[in-house]
């Protein structure tokens, strides 16, 4: 099974209960043994972190980087951001 995804690639993410947001994928995650998908690590320029998200969550992007809202900040379990 081959990435759909290259190292560098602008995608489209939309996390539950957010907006879709640009990212660019900055790692393909090695294959875990019975995986249902591909991994990737992705980053905003919006963020200081990258999110670990499957394949099935991306899209590639089709607008420029400038018509996407920035990320937003879902709140984690335990009452902390």
């Amino acid at each position: 099974m081959s990435f759909k995804y290259d190292v560098g690639q602008a995608v489209e993410y939309k996390p539950a209960g957010a907006n879709i947001a640009f990212f660019l994928v900055t790692r393909q995650m090695p294959e875990e043994f019975q995986a249902i998908d591909r991994r990737y690590c992705i980053k905003s320029a919006h963020e200081s972190f990258e999110r670990n998200v499957m394949e099935c969550d991306l899209s590639p992007s089709t607008a420029p980087e400038g018509q996407y809202d920035s990320p937003t900040r879902l709140r984690r379990s335990g009452g902390h951001y």
